[in-house]
């Protein structure tokens, strides 16, 4: 479906909707690519909470975040890692007009899309792209700046280019902000997304090969050279982004007062259909961000026989590196591994890394060689005691440490011991007590007591 920009609104229309009703037969193909991608795009499959990923990229920056809310499907918001992928931008948060994955290269398709056809009416977004609005994926963010001045770095990309501008389909993006100093004159939200130099809103129609140029990025291959664009030379973009043009980053900025309270919206949407997607590359950059950011391990086990399944939790990775601690590793990203036997214990090592970073987690799995008549043969009497406690071990060499705490788990007394040894305990208030007592290369003795 080439040179479309230039039919009839109603030939259009029916060309974007043979391209919806195939896309049930395309998309299963597409994602099976994307999955197997190892393109310079990295968009993670793991559902991030709006408030956990904007908190960690964004909270004690140079502002604080009070709240966040998410207007869209949970598929519709990602984290991406970008710093190979010719899009300018290192790391931050994708979102799009359909699934996130779709914004994965190449760019093997004119019209890709994982959108859902939903109808999301928004003043704001209607205000600054006309028609209908389908698939809104927007942040709404309360912020308390420390600096006279923020900025959001991001950059807007979209498979509506370049067939489809200047027709209805003008897929927008908006930067809202409200707040002391920062407000429209009547005190309405105020879009600062707009063309470097003008008043003009990020859309379709408003920035691309034909408008504004200069911002404009041509992300399709040559044998394409869609809407008699020149050629774009061999790119990572093409390799790594699907989306057929996307702009130079770009900044919206604002004067804000120091202290004060601020609410920010921060969406995209398809306009005039539920097709063709459009997404937005927030920096992780944006408002006094840092350039590299540290993934955060993290795993859990479930063990199966002797078989080991590791649940990974960690954040912000796109490499995983596993040492199982019995000589054998793995690179996948949820490795199951089954050991010769779980009889004796093995250190887990993950390093997961990024495109700057690294961290690294431990857990040990397995069971200690301990066995159950191996725990320290002891009396400890009276169990309801009053001015003292004793501890007599069968073995008057044994020695160790003696931890007595509260029913709520605060520690009272921790000492050592070795043989026989007398607690006074004539100043401890009545209640409930549990007595610990360790002995290296044994297992504990805990004992309820109560005075």
């Amino acid at each position: 479906m080439k040179n479309l920009a230039f039919l009839p609104s109603t030939a259009i229309s029916s060309a974007k909707s043979f391209a919806k009703s195939s896309r049930s037969l395309f998309l299963p193909l597409l994602f099976l690519c994307h999955f197997a991608s190892t393109q310079s795009l990295f968009v993670d499959t793991m559902q991030y909470a709006p408030a956990d990923i904007v908190m960690d990229f964004f909270n004690g920056t140079c502002v604080d975040v009070s709240s966040v809310e998410f207007f869209g499907e949970p598929k519709q918001l990602a984290f991406f890692e970008g710093s190979q992928s010719g899009l300018g931008v290192n790391a931050g948060i994708l979102f799009t007009t359909g699934d996130a994955i779709v914004a994965v290269g190449p760019n093997d398709s004119d019209g890709a899309s994982g959108g859902y056809g939903n109808l999301t009416p928004d003043s704001m977004l209607e205000s600054i792209s006309g028609g209908v609005l389908f698939d809104r994926s927007m942040l709404h963010l309360s912020i308390v700046p420390h600096t006279d001045s923020i900025g959001f770095q991001y950059v807007f990309a979209s498979e509506e280019y370049c067939e489809y501008v200047n027709t209805q389909f003008n897929d927008a993006f908006g930067f809202w902000i409200k707040g002391p100093g920062a407000s429209n004159p009547d005190g309405s939200p105020r879009n600062i997304a707009l063309v470097p130099g003008t008043l003009t809103p990020v859309a379709i129609n408003n920035v691309n090969f034909l408008s504004n140029s200069g911002f404009y990025i041509n992300n399709t291959p040559a044998s394409g050279n869609l809407c008699g664009q020149s050629p774009t030379p061999p790119a990572p973009s093409m390799d790594a982004v699907q989306y057929d043009g996307f702009l130079s980053v770009l900044t919206a900025s604002a004067i804000v007062v120091p202290d004060e309270t601020y609410e920010v919206w921060i969406g995209i949407t398809d306009v005039g259909d539920g097709i063709w997607d459009s997404g937005i590359f927030l920096s992780v950059e944006s408002l006094c961000g840092d350039s590299l950011l540290s993934p955060i391990a993290g795993f859990n086990t479930n063990v199966n026989g002797t078989t080991v399944d590791f649940a990974n939790t960690t954040k912000y990775a796109t490499a995983w590196n596993w040492d199982f601690g019995d000589g054998s590793s793995s690179i996948e990203r949820y490795p199951a591994h089954t050991y010769a036997n779980l009889n004796q214990q093995y250190t887990v090592r993950l390093i997961a890394t990024n495109y700057c970073c690294s961290d690294t987690s431990y857990l040990t799995v397995g069971v200690s060689a301990i066995k159950e008549e191996e725990a320290p043969k002891l009396s400890i009497y009276p169990t309801q005691f009053s001015d003292e406690l004793v501890i007599d071990p069968a073995d008057a060499s044994l020695s160790g440490e003696i931890v007595l705490s509260d029913i709520s788990g605060q520690n009272l007394l921790r000492r050592t011991f070795s043989g026989r040894t007398v607690l006074r305990t004539e100043s401890l208030p009545k209640g409930v007590y549990f007595l610990n007592v360790n002995v290296a290369g044994k297992r504990s003795v805990v004992q309820k007591l109560v005075k």
